[in-house]
């Protein structure tokens, strides 16, 4: 189960950074921008091939907007003040092919369940993994929360260095009081309205109905061999047997 180093990955972030570097030169496809992006981080953070690589993404409406139907209501609308619809409908659909392509291909490790954010992801690797050393790679401040565990450590893709945080509690509490990002504009004004909150914006513990499938799918999780010839681009296929020194 566990591992010497656990490197998680915030797919839907890195996913739309790839999408919208695309935007500026649509000749090179999102999807090797993307699988380019990954490597570059792998090879600062000097991954080994023993090394667990996990993919968190999120997958379907999120069931924090069960709890609160603003939350992250802005984002469809902000993506579509860009491109149509139709053009983020094929997006999408280049990288559900793409993991179609990469699942039987490499060792990393793509986990998506229905309603749940690379986030919940994030959280349970922190905790099932508690005596591996755990990076989280993701620019969202969310993430920092999860710097209160003592294994986890959280690498911006922006930066490109370990971020220092002195309070991760600090984040969560300026969440809770509203958080633009999320669309949550308002501060809680009773006790039931901090409670909600508080369960929508807190990674340092999840709701059980969100933290057990998460960890069914990780103690699944089976050793997966690397076949480079399979994965798609051959640029990326060079830099693959390049990182891993194969």
């Amino acid at each position: 189960m566990n591992k010497e180093k656990v490197i998680c990955i915030d797919g839907g972030n890195i996913l739309h950074r790839a999408i919208f570097a695309g935007m500026n030169n649509p000749k090179i496809p999102a999807t090797y921008t993307y699988l380019r992006m990954i490597i570059g981080y792998l090879k600062r953070l000097t991954v080994t091939i023993d090394d667990q690589i996990i993919i968190a993404q999120d997958f379907g409406r999120s069931w924090r907007k069960g709890l609160d139907h603003h939350y992250k209501s802005q984002r469809k609308a902000v993506r579509e003040e860009r491109k149509s619809p139709e053009w983020w409908k094929e997006q999408y659909s280049n990288f559900d092919h793409l993991f179609e392509q990469l699942e039987p291909a490499i060792n990393w490790h793509f986990i998506k369940i229905w309603s749940i954010e690379s986030d919940d992801i994030a959280s349970v690797v922190s905790r099932f993994y508690k005596d591996s050393s755990v990076i989280h790679v993701s620019s969202d401040r969310d993430w920092e929360q999860l710097a209160i565990f003592p294994n986890t450590k959280i690498w911006s893709p922006i930066s490109k260095k370990f971020k220092d945080i002195k309070n991760p509690m600090a984040v969560l509490m300026e969440k809770i009081n509203g958080d633009i990002s999320d669309n949550l504009l308002t501060k809680p004004s009773s006790e039931a309205e901090f409670e909600i909150r508080k369960k929508i914006v807190d990674l340092t513990q999840l709701p059980d109905f969100i933290e057990n499938p998460i960890k069914e799918q990780l103690c699944k999780m089976m050793p997966k061999n690397l076949y480079v010839h399979k994965i798609p681009f051959h640029s990326v296929q060079v830099e693959i047997r390049k990182l891993y020194k194969l």
